[in-house]
């Protein structure tokens, strides 16, 4: 099973984003082939902006995606490696921005726990603080 990211649901139902044809490409490869996946965490994110954030899992289904919940097995890897980012920010004299990036530890420590590879375009924080997890990024950043 390949776990999708935010970013790439929100890119395949978005035609306007320069993502759109790649994000579409890579669910459509997992569905044909591994089964594609995203979890709770990633079904909020997704429906933060929705026009209607009640279809977005029946959406996902219609994907062709399976919806499964965050594994309690990735809830103290996605602490720990949240609080090493913390402490590497405290170091740097800065502090988290508005934009507290815990859900992204929680989709990497997922991939991580349960040997899923996961489709982002975004990758740092998950190849910093989950380098085992095999990434599937875009060729080029638009």
């Amino acid at each position: 099973m390949i776990l999708f990211d935010s970013s790439v649901i929100i890119d395949a139902r978005d035609a306007d984003s320069p993502w759109h044809e790649w994000a579409e490409e890579e669910i459509s490869k997992a569905v044909g082939g591994e089964g594609a996946a995203v979890n709770t965490v990633v079904i909020s994110e997704a429906s933060v902006r929705a026009k209607n954030p009640d279809t977005v899992p029946q959406m996902l289904l219609d994907f062709g995606m399976t919806l499964t919940p965050l594994p309690i097995s990735a809830a103290i890897p996605a602490a720990r490696a949240f609080s090493i980012y913390l402490n590497r920010l405290k170091a740097a004299g800065k502090k988290a921005d508005g934009r507290t990036p815990l859900p992204d530890f929680l989709i990497g420590a997922h991939a991580h726990a349960e040997r899923m590879t996961l489709v982002t375009r975004d990758p740092d924080r998950v190849a910093a603080y989950f380098p085992k997890v095999n990434l599937i990024i875009p060729s080029q950043k638009n």
